[in-house]
């Protein structure tokens, strides 16, 4: 039936596709019905990438704002940070949110429709091509460069969301169980 090792390589890629043919077929439905699902992550990734298509004065105006008001209230209760570390770490702190953010939705849409067969595959996809397609975007902006550093950070903020977003999904399926009533 199989004359090499080849022929059974083969068979078994045309196997497989046929499988995941009819996986997809089955579950077509459910993918339909819940197609907004994907639709929320991807304009929220367009939302990641047009802060990183922002020109460098425009994104630093937005982050001094922001750091200046922070720094109030931190000041208000008597500790005095300096002005440069204290906007380094909120520009690094508000990757690490907008990722977390990305996370935790990816993390809902792939218990309510995941793209692909395997869940591991649809979360290391964003855990790793966001982060790089992020930061390539960066260095096509005048004024602002990519860090491998900020790839790190964006990427735990994809873990920490996707936490965030699995505890929640077992918390209200655990809520939402049918209990066995007691005799």
């Amino acid at each position: 039936m199989f004359s090499t090792l080849q022929d059974i390589k083969i068979h078994a890629v045309i196997l497989y596709q046929i499988s995941d043919l009819c996986y997809h077929t089955v579950h077509m439905k459910k993918t339909r019905k819940h197609w907004w699902v994907w639709l929320i992550v991807f304009a929220y990734i367009g939302w990641i990438f047009s802060n990183s298509m922002m020109v460098a004065e425009a994104s630093q105006e937005m982050s001094h704002t922001f750091t200046y008001r922070l720094l109030a209230i931190v000041n208000r209760y008597g500790f005095w940070v300096d002005f440069d570390l204290f906007h380094h770490y909120v520009r690094k702190l508000a990757h690490f949110a907008e990722f977390s953010g990305l996370g935790f939705l990816v993390a809902l849409a792939m218990c309510i429709c995941p793209l692909f067969r395997w869940r591991f595959i649809n979360f290391a996809l964003f855990l790793f091509l966001i982060p790089v397609a992020d930061e390539t975007i960066q260095t096509m902006v005048a004024g602002r460069s990519s860090e491998v550093f900020d790839m790190f950070i964006d990427g735990g903020g994809i873990l920490f969301g996707g936490f965030c977003g699995y505890v929640l999904i077992l918390i209200l399926c655990d809520l939402f169980r049918p209990r066995k009533k007691q005799a």
